[in-house]
């Protein structure tokens, strides 16, 4: 179905399910999410972990050693101790909840960055090199530093309200590549002036138990 995963099954925990379109490649990467959905033509360098986080859109860049999903309540910190040796054995038990964090269409994520578990990374965002994302990011929001902060946006606020109504990554890659990518606002008048713009149709490739099986009919997803 196109695309590829470097590390094969190895690359999954056994307790990871995921659903991958078309046209994704993933390097040697650790997935431990028991649900998540990987967009079409999203790519994921190597050393990169995917961890309590429930979806990655389509067309996403995404650097080496990064961690998506990272958990935040790995410890008590309202107890005696912050140690485990309190509910490895005896009555005490410790299990947080979790908040899947959650990555838009369009997203390039630096190298080494982390993102926290309930974090919305908004469309068209830019996370750069080892930056600690702890709160959510506004679409096309460029954003760096330990905790992230906003370093500026991409495109003009009516720009970016343009972009995002247009949903361009869910037409045909093959239509887009004859538009002028270079230019934001030709491009999207060029999307504007199209009354039926050709929608996308991407087979899917659902995995579960290490084991993977495709799905045979295509439809495009919102």
């Amino acid at each position: 179905m196109g695309g590829k995963a470097a590390g094969g099954a190895n690359s999954f925990s056994s307790r990871a399910c995921a659903t991958i379109e078309e046209g994704v490649s993933l390097g040697h990467i650790r997935v431990e999410s028991p649900a998540i959905t990987i967009g079409a033509h999203s790519y994921i360098r190597s050393g990169t972990k995917l961890s309590v986080i429930s979806e990655i859109g389509r067309f996403c860049s995404i650097g080496s050693e990064c961690t998506l999903g990272q958990e935040k309540h790995t410890h008590p910190t309202d107890w005696v101790s912050t140690h485990p040796f309190q509910y490895e054995t005896g009555n005490l038990s410790y299990s947080p909840s979790l908040s899947w964090a959650t990555v838009g269409h369009d997203v390039w994520i630096g190298h080494g960055a982390t993102i926290l578990e309930g974090v919305e990374i908004g469309t068209g965002a830019i996370i750069a090199t080892r930056a600690v994302v702890t709160k959510n990011i506004p679409p096309y929001a460029i954003v760096g530093g330990n905790p992230a902060k906003i370093i500026k946006y991409r495109h003009s606020p009516e720009v970016i309200e343009r972009l995002l109504k247009s949903e361009w990554w869910n037409y045909d890659i093959e239509y887009l590549r004859r538009l002028p990518l270079n230019n934001a606002d030709e491009f999207l008048k060029a999307i504007e002036l199209n009354p039926s713009p050709p929608k996308a149709q991407y087979l899917k490739l659902d995995i579960a138990n290490r084991k993977a099986q495709q799905q045979l009919i295509a439809k495009c997803s919102p």
